[in-house]
């Protein structure tokens, strides 16, 4: 049997860690604050260090200006409907 050659692209697996904090912040959540469980202490260290990694948000992961952000709400929900609506007003 022959296998076949690897690709030239690596697999995205950052998507998959994402995943994997994304859990731990929604187990986090629902944490009762006095809970002193070790589970829950290794959490509330695991969320402290995400929050010392993250804070300041690295520059691409920052909001853009509201105008950028403005003009890409726009198109994602208005689409054609806007572009329509901006033409029919000249």
């Amino acid at each position: 049997m022959q296998q076949r050659p690897r690709s030239p692209h690596a697999p995205i697996r950052w998507l998959h860690q994402l995943g994997g904090v994304m859990a731990q912040v929604s187990r986090a959540e629902r944490l009762h604050p006095r809970d002193d469980s070790l589970q829950a202490r290794r959490l509330r260290q695991r969320m402290a260090l995400a929050q010392r990694l993250l804070d300041p948000l690295p520059a691409p992961l920052q909001a853009a200006p509201w105008q950028e952000r403005w003009l890409w709400s726009a198109l994602r929900w208005g689409g054609l409907g806007l572009l329509l609506a901006l033409w029919l007003r000249r």
